[in-house]
């Protein structure tokens, strides 16, 4: 196609203006190029802008690339929580205004909430959590979490339904960054409140980040490890099939405890030696006896299972080395 024909009237008249010709290149002197510019395809995954090297160094590994991608969605939630904190902070003080009568808990009200008006302008800068709390005076942050917060708090939870509101989202989640952990005068509450799901992941899990360390141990000491300890000793162990579902179960709930903890229930309730013993059994069950590929699918399959964490204890990699080894020696 031809260029003058296929540019716009302007841009051609300029052209002929400056005694372009087709066929030539553009230039004073026609030195540039003659034909379009063409496109080039750019290596899948790469953002715009960017370029590929082959430097004979190892690419990012997808392991690498999701961990980055879990921690920068980690970040981004936690600075839209610090904001969504601030506004309903901002909404609850904007109530007290109108409703206090007492002149020195209004003047301590407008206070706060200049303070927090004030911190606002750290919304605009690039940030790291918790820069906001620490952009508000000590004395404002005590105030609005002893004198409206928490008690905001205390009233809801006596409201708060866990199947309805499984995660928090309105009681306890928007309070985080300036509150820390559910205070504990509420501890017992919400214990009251979801013993009766201490079965429900969706139920259970929220409250590892809501909960401080102590809080937590105890939660879990009292509902969860022997919930999971039941899981462990009825699991039944039956290669070349496996439709139990428990250890599947277990392993969702593993991240929530300490992995130390969870190889300790194993041990207790002898998991791995039932595990050793099935699958010795199968390898010595005569016509029913296994062919090698098929004893290291189900033996991998199983190991796929575990947690990272739970495959960096050393005793569960040597139990798991040992079972290796029974297979190439049986199989």
């Amino acid at each position: 196609m031809a260029l003058l024909a296929s540019t716009s009237p302007a841009v051609a008249k300029m052209l002929r203006r400056w005694n372009f010709k087709e066929g030539s290149g553009l230039g004073s002197r026609g030195q540039g190029i003659v034909g379009p510019v063409q496109l080039c395809n750019l290596t899948t995954g790469i953002g715009y802008g960017a370029r590929s090297y082959e430097n004979g160094l190892p690419g990012t590994t997808p392991a690498v690339q999701e961990e980055w991608r879990r921690r920068c969605e980690e970040l981004a939630r936690a600075l839209r929580l610090e904001e969504e904190c601030c506004f309903k902070t901002l909404e609850l003080l904007l109530r007290d205004m109108t409703r206090d009568d007492d002149a020195r808990s209004r003047a301590e009200t407008a206070e706060a909430l200049a303070a927090v008006v004030k911190s606002m302008k750290v919304f605009q800068l690039k940030r790291r959590p918790g820069m906001w709390k620490a952009t508000l005076p000590s004395s404002s942050v005590v105030y609005i979490v002893e004198r409206v917060i928490k008690p905001k708090m205390a009233a809801d939870a006596q409201e708060w339904t866990p199947s309805w509101d499984a995660d928090c989202h309105h009681w306890v989640r928007p309070w985080i960054p300036l509150v820390g952990h559910l205070p504990d005068g509420l501890f017992d509450a919400v214990e009251r409140k979801i013993t009766n799901h201490a079965n429900e992941y969706a139920v259970i899990s929220p409250w590892k980040d809501y909960m401080d360390q102590t809080q937590w141990d105890t939660f879990t000491r009292r509902h969860v490890l022997p919930w999971l300890t039941s899981l462990v000793r009825e699991l039944m162990i039956a290669p070349p099939k496996q439709m139990d579902p428990s250890f599947h179960t277990l392993m969702q709930w593993a991240p929530l405890v300490p992995a130390k903890t969870v190889v300790s229930i194993l041990e207790e309730e002898l998991f791995l030696d039932r595990f050793e013993d099935a699958l010795r059994h199968w390898l010595q069950s005569g016509a029913g006896k296994p062919s090698s590929k098929e004893a290291v699918a189900w033996c991998t399959g199983w190991k796929n299972l575990f947690t990272p964490d739970l495959l960096a204890d050393e005793g569960v990699l040597a139990r798991m080395d040992a079972v290796a080894a029974l297979v190439d020696t049986e199989a």
